[in-house]
């Protein structure tokens, strides 16, 4: 018996010896002997049945090991058979789709193509690794470009340079390429200008030859991932200078307003003028207070991380940036740096007139203050689209000081915070740090703290943007109110 059963194939002696041996039969007329040999079969039969299945546990983990040991491609529905290429040349297949691929360093990757940013751009990520923007290259020798950083960023430097574009070829000269790097505060010398125009292969500064994956190549090329180990190119100079640029673009009026400066800054006669198409122009009422997307335009005076007291003159013809002087000598804050960028909104006015509500005090006469809390510091002249956030109602010598909280709309936090309990919640102590430092930045001058209206509370989004649309109405009437042919710091009341 059990030698036959021995002879079976595993799993089916296995059934038998269960179906037949077990439990052991014990009719009455079996002695002692038959039992025991029962018992024996039934032990057998489990033995087998053990072994088949370690058998079948073998097989499967031998199979699997194989498959993760194939050098293969992971690929979902309907993508055709790869063809594997040289490391130097990106892996082309017929259909694009979203695939895995293994990389040297063991980690999985995943790439998936742009569309929205080229024919070939692929996005390559994985886990514990950083995203990168990949151009694949279509010309014999020339390698694939890689850009270590998010789609976002790379969508806003293809957004920059489709503004760029006067025709439907989606192509730019060299003089643009130039404006760029002014604009990004990066001006080309004159052996750079000979080196871009034979790198795209143009004959002079305005042919239109440069694609938008030429710019990348020529961008990255002066930006080498490789010699910049704290990814201080790939990360700031993609995903904020050129975010700062495309908001800029965003209103063709506000792109072509630029700042110059007259005089030494360490004097009472220096000044940021404002121009547009070289004709100068005030921040304070040519600027529109609001862009078509909702957002507001912010006018940096104080950077933050600064110190020196700049405001705009509202004294003077065209109002431009001066610093404060006092008793003859320029103004400092002394309580220490701004913990924030400082400025104003254009096409506003706190009238002297008006006793606030909210303050029992009158307005201060100037254009509303502005708190930007992003983590960029802004230039001083400089236009940013914000997002408004709350309020602060300080009152200064008797006088309503409205303070504006806002936010950059291309920093990034923007997305997460729309209210006073996002700011705290994302930026936990800032209200009350800003609250703090504005009572008590006036006593290093041996003044008394500033008081504050509202409770001593900050007030939210709501409350904020009505009172700035209140200095608005306040300025227009401001306007209104003068002679047709008098002017406001420069500005003709009449082209209002």
């Amino acid at each position: 018996r059990i030698d036959s059963f021995v002879a079976a194939p595993p799993a089916a002696a296995a059934r038998s010896a269960v179906a037949s041996a077990w439990p052991p039969r014990r009719n009455a007329g079996d002695d002692v002997e038959t039992r025991a040999a029962r018992g024996d079969a039934a032990l057998v039969a489990n033995i087998a049945t053990v072994g088949a299945m370690l058998y079948l546990v073998h097989k499967v983990t031998a199979t699997a090991m194989k498959k993760e040991a194939r050098p293969s491609f992971d690929f979902t529905e309907g993508l055709a058979e790869p063809v594997v290429a040289a490391k130097s040349t990106p892996v082309s297949f017929a259909k694009r789709t979203t695939f895995a691929r293994s990389s040297s360093d063991g980690f999985t990757r995943q790439l998936s193509p742009l569309d929205h940013i080229g024919e070939d751009v692929v996005l390559s990520s994985g886990p514990d690794t950083r995203d990168e923007v990949i151009f694949r290259s279509s010309s014999e020798g020339v390698k694939d470009t890689v850009i270590q950083d998010s789609p976002e960023a790379v969508e806003a430097m293809k957004k920059v340079f489709k503004r760029l574009c006067t025709s439907s070829r989606e192509t730019v000269c060299a003089q643009d390429v130039k404006n760029v790097h002014n604009l990004l505060g990066e001006p080309l010398d004159e052996s750079e200008c000979t080196e871009m125009l034979k790198f795209f292969g143009a004959r002079d500064d305005q042919e239109h030859t440069v694609t938008f994956e030429m710019f990348i190549r020529w961008w990255s090329s002066l930006h080498d991932s490789a010699a910049d180990p704290d990814g201080y190119y790939s990360q700031e100079r993609y995903r904020q200078r050129f975010k700062v640029l495309q908001s800029r673009l965003k209103d063709p009026n506000i792109a072509r307003i630029s700042t110059t400066e007259d005089g030494d800054p360490s004097s009472r006669r220096y000044r940021v003028r404002f121009v547009q198409d070289e004709q100068q122009l005030s921040p304070w009422h040519d600027v529109p207070l609001k862009n078509n997307d909702g957002s507001y335009n912010f006018i940096c005076e104080i950077p933050k991380w600064t110190r020196k007291k700049y405001e705009i003159a509202t004294g003077e013809d065209f109002n431009p940036i001066k610093q404060d002087v006092k008793n003859g000598l320029l103004r400092e804050y002394k309580w220490g740096d701004m913990l924030f960028n400082y400025g104003c909104f254009p096409q506003t006015w706190e009238d002297p007139k008006v006793l606030s509500e909210e303050t029992g005090c009158p307005g201060d006469n100037d254009p509303i203050d502005v708190i930007e809390l992003g983590t960029r510091q802004r230039p001083t002249g400089s236009i940013t689209r914000v997002k408004i956030i709350g309020l602060i109602a300080m009152i200064d010598d008797d006088e309503t000081d409205w303070k504006i909280l806002a936010i950059a709309m291309d920093d990034d936090r923007a997305r997460h915070i729309q209210d006073l309990a996002d700011l705290d919640a994302h930026m936990p102590g800032v209200t009350s740090a800003l609250t703090h430092w504005l009572r008590m930045y006036k006593t290093a001058e041996g003044k008394g703290e500033n008081k504050f209206g509202c409770g001593g509370k900050p007030q939210g989004a709501a409350f904020a943007t009505r009172i700035v649309e209140e200095t608005h109405e306040a300025w227009r009437k401001l306007l209104t109110d003068r002679k047709i042919d008098q002017k406001v710091g420069g500005y003709t009341i009449a082209t209002v």
